[in-house]
């Protein structure tokens, strides 16, 4: 294995959650598979790691994502600049836990939690260094 290429998100509304990581993660359109179809769906880069949106089908769009008690429960983001990063977000009224300094266990590292618009969670990493390296 090389790495983990993509994570596959079902979304009620495809279009505001590709902006959404567009906007705030740097993520860009890779590629569009089923172009203009009712089963069109989007890859969207960011370095080595991509994510696969999909639309959910109409009857679920209703629904909010949330933490499965086994499954997913969340996936995180490396910043550079918490503070920045929480600001964007602020700006485009979402709401984030408090950080969280996780020093003791990594020092210089930071974290803080919060939800993309449909629900998930999504942490926020600075300053992280691996324990073991190759």
């Amino acid at each position: 294995m090389k790495a983990l290429q993509h994570l596959a998100l079902n979304c009620a509304n495809l279009k505001k959650q590709e902006q959404f990581y567009s906007r705030h993660f740097g993520f860009r359109r890779a590629r569009v598979f089923n172009a203009n179809t009712p089963d069109e769906f989007v890859l969207l880069r960011l370095g080595p790691m991509c994510l696969e949106l999909f639309q959910a089908p109409a009857e679920h769009t209703s629904l909010v994502a949330k933490a499965q008690p086994v499954g997913f429960q969340h996936f995180a983001f490396a910043v550079s600049d918490l503070e920045a990063t929480l600001a964007a977000l602020h700006a485009d009224g979402l709401p984030t836990d408090n950080i969280i300094d996780c020093g003791a266990i990594v020092p210089g590292m930071r974290i803080c939690f919060f939800h993309d618009p449909e629900g998930n969670r999504i942490e926020l990493v600075q300053g992280y260094k691996d324990e073991f390296t190759e």
